[in-house]
């Protein structure tokens, strides 16, 4: 049994969780604690939806809850092999097809609706039924101000304006943050730099959270701006290895620069890999390559392909209907040939390995390649063969 710990945050629909979610995951980068965040529910949520105009967040969010067997054991998987402790944003209404997910995590956070008993208990009785130890039940509201009524064994109290786009703060919060850095501190971030960093496949190795403090001391974010700093020490053509948080225009930008050398990046959620497992990569343990996907028929039940153009640029937009792609399905993907003379614009939530997958096959052929990134409602140019346009640049999306 896997004894790095996952953390459940479960509570009814439009209690806050996702907001909590992300405010959570943000303090713990900000004290510099390992952890991977995943969200366990199909509904096109995602850290860019705190980050971005609430406004953009509503016309583009994807309001999908249909769970599938299938997303529900790749769920199960990640949880299983997890390299990293997890945060898992459980979603509001999980099914009895579901339940399984709750019985791959270790302890539990839930925010409820004191109006609501019917759910309480529902929530209740799920941690308590799989073994979870409750670290904080919380009440959520929108008016009543926030206040800690218990700080142990379990954290009680209320949490208030848990709202879209909005800060979470106090001290209630505060000793929340506290309780899980310790959880999550069994491993420190040298204890995991000296398993992973160390057991990188490539001499040189591109450490996100060091580098990020070396040329922006105190940053929490990665912003585009920062690419040239990034690349000016590397040398180009080069055998990388690449670990931690990071947008996915970052890590395609450094696939990109290490052109047709070997490129690894670290997924804490591809461990323990079976040596029977058919692989479209190479793996070592939680590194892995950018799958050998290539050009031909985009028909598949996995990943839908939409082509748009513009003038001299093309944006390829992805959908992946189940909402989870596993690595290991990614050796039967093929995406369509794009003009050579065109920029390219990657659009849509994917893994960041299909990213700077697409990235490798793609940049031989183009002028240019950028990523759109919500939370500036722009595409982050990532690699290019023409004057002007610079690694780290940021373009308008075209009007289509």
């Amino acid at each position: 049994m896997n004894s790095l710990p996952a953390l459940l945050i479960g509570g009814p629909p439009h209690a806050g969780k996702s907001v909590l979610f992300y405010a959570i995951t943000h303090a713990l980068r900000e004290r510099g604690i390992p952890h991977h965040a995943i969200r366990a529910c199909p509904d096109g949520e995602g850290n860019w939806s705190q980050e971005a105009d609430q406004e953009l967040v509503r016309v583009i969010r994807i309001n999908n809850k249909t769970w599938s067997e299938e997303f529900t054991q790749r769920i199960c998987r990640d949880i299983e092999q997890r390299l990293l402790p997890m945060l898992i944003d459980m979603g509001g209404k999980p099914q009895a097809s579901q339940i399984q997910i709750f019985q791959h995590c270790t302890h539990s956070l839930l925010l409820l609706k004191p109006a609501d008993e019917q759910s309480m208990q529902f929530w209740r009785q799920l941690v308590e039924a799989n073994g979870l130890l409750p670290i904080a039940q919380l009440n959520s509201s929108l008016d009543d101000p926030s206040h800690v009524t218990a700080k142990s064994p379990v954290i009680e109290g209320t949490l208030s304006g848990l709202q879209r786009g909005s800060a979470v703060q106090g001290e209630l919060f505060d000793l929340l943050v506290e309780r899980i850095a310790a959880l999550f501190s069994s491993y420190t971030q040298q204890d995991l730099n000296n398993i992973w960093v160390t057991r990188a496949p490539t001499e040189l190795v591109v450490n996100l959270p060091v580098v990020l403090q070396r040329i922006a001391h105190g940053a929490t974010r990665w912003e585009p701006k920062m690419i040239p700093a990034v690349l000016q020490d590397l040398p180009v053509q080069t055998a990388l290895s690449v670990y931690g948080q990071g947008p996915h225009w970052l890590y395609g930008t450094l696939a990109a620069y290490s052109g047709n050398t070997p490129f690894y990046q670290f997924d804490p959620r591809i461990g323990n890999v079976k040596e029977t497992e058919p692989s479209p990569g190479n793996t070592e343990g939680g590194w892995i390559t950018p799958p050998r996907i290539g050009f031909g028929s985009t028909s598949s039940s996995e990943v839908v392909v939409k082509l748009q153009h513009s003038n001299d640029v093309t944006v390829l937009t992805l959908d992946i209907p189940k909402k989870h792609l596993d690595y290991w399905q990614a050796e039967t993907l093929t995406f369509p040939e794009t003009a050579s003379d065109h920029g390219l614009i990657l659009n849509g939530s994917m893994p960041s390995w299909l990213l700077t997958a697409l990235v490798r096959l793609y940049a031989p052929h183009v002028a240019w390649i950028a990523a759109y990134y919500p939370p500036s409602d722009c595409a982050v140019l990532m690699t290019s063969t023409i004057p002007n346009y610079e690694p780290g640049d940021t373009l308008p999306m075209p009007s289509l």
